[in-house]
C-alpha cells in the first residue's frame, strides 16, 4: 500500500490525537514534521518519535516532500496563511485539507472512536453540523 506524506499543523488536544492515529502501525500516512510553537504535550510526543517541529515556512520548504498538510489549530487564518505560502513558492502539488476531509481521515483512521474535539460519536457531530447549515 502507498504511504503518503503528511505535515500537522497544531498539536493541542485534537492535533495529539490526529497524530497518534497518523502514527499507528497500520496507517497509510507518513508523518513528515509538525508545527506547534507551543511546549505541550503533542510537541513533546513528537520530538519522542523524532518527527522535526517546524514553524509554517519549514513545512512549507519541505515542498514536494508532503502531499497534504493537516491544519488542526482550529484558526481560519493558519489555513489562509500555509495557502498563500504555498502559492507564493509555486507548489501546487501539496494541499492543505479542508474540515470535511480531515474529518474523513479521522474517521478512517479511528473507527469508531470519538472525534476528539467535540467528544461526540461521529453520527453525532455529523448531525449537528447538518442542523447548523456546516455540512
Amino acid at each position: 500500500m502507498e504511504n503518503h506524506n503528511i505535515a500537522i499543523i497544531g498539536l493541542g488536544r485534537i492535533g495529539t490525537a490526529f497524530l497518534q492515529k497518523a502514527l499507528s502501525d497500520d496507517c497509510v500516512m507518513k508523518v513528515k514534521a509538525v508545527c506547534e510553537m507551543f511546549d505541550t504535550p503533542g510537541r513533546k510526543f513528537a520530538e519522542e518519535k523524532g518527527i522535526p517541529v517546524l514553524d509554517l515556512t519549514g513545512i512549507v520548504e519541505l515542498g514536494l516532500g508532503v502531499e497534504i498538510i493537516f491544519d488542526l489549530t482550529g484558526d481560519q487564518n493558519v489555513t489562509r496563511v500555509l495557502r498563500e505560502k504555498l502559492s507564493k513558492c509555486g507548489n501546487t502539488y501539496t494541499d492543505v485539507a479542508s474540515q470535511r476531509l480531515t474529518r474523513l481521515v479521522w474517521t478512517l483512521i479511528a473507527g469508531d472512536e470519538y472525534l476528539p474535539d467535540l467528544g461526540k460519536s461521529k453520527s453525532q457531530v455529523y448531525a449537528d453540523m447538518m442542523l447548523e447549515g456546516n455540512s
